[in-house]
């Protein structure tokens, strides 16, 4: 989901307040929390960085909406995510979205209660909640109408 060279770039967190308890490895930030790093980008209201052996295994995001933002390739626009909580597990290489998820991805757009993004797989699954339904946007191959005959 992210260009190579940003798990390179140092990673920049600002925020009002911070708790850091190494004993229970968690990162706590509050208040206005925007993360950097090379071309992603969180802005949320809270911030949970879950760590073993002082290195992240998660992050945990929520906001009103916590926000997400990173470019995959260097030839490709923007991934932008949005939802009340987001949940990055490091090792699966997933982005979990819960509570009126919004994933928008080369002008295609997913929406729902709860969304899953595969980072490796370049696959989105997702629910609509309770009674709820998913709603997505598909934008038409780009050169398709070419190749048909």
């Amino acid at each position: 989901m992210a260009l190579d060279s940003d798990r390179q770039q140092p990673i920049y967190i600002d925020a009002d307040r911070v708790e850091l308890d190494e004993a229970k490895g968690l990162n706590t930030y509050t208040g206005a929390v925007v993360v950097v790093q090379g071309t992603m980008q969180i802005n949320s209201d809270t911030l949970v960085i879950h760590t073993e052996n002082r290195k992240p295994t998660r992050y945990v995001a929520n906001g009103k909406p916590a926000r997400y933002k990173q470019q995959p390739k260097p030839d490709e626009g923007d991934v932008v995510a949005t939802s009340r909580q987001m949940e990055y597990v490091i090792g699966e290489k997933k982005l979990y979205l819960r509570g009126d998820a919004h994933i928008t991805r080369q002008g295609d757009v997913f929406q729902g209660d709860q969304l899953v993004y595969d980072t490796v797989r370049d696959l989105v699954t997702g629910s609509g909640g309770e009674g709820g339904r998913i709603r997505m946007i598909i934008q038409p191959q780009r050169g398709a109408e070419k190749a048909a005959p």
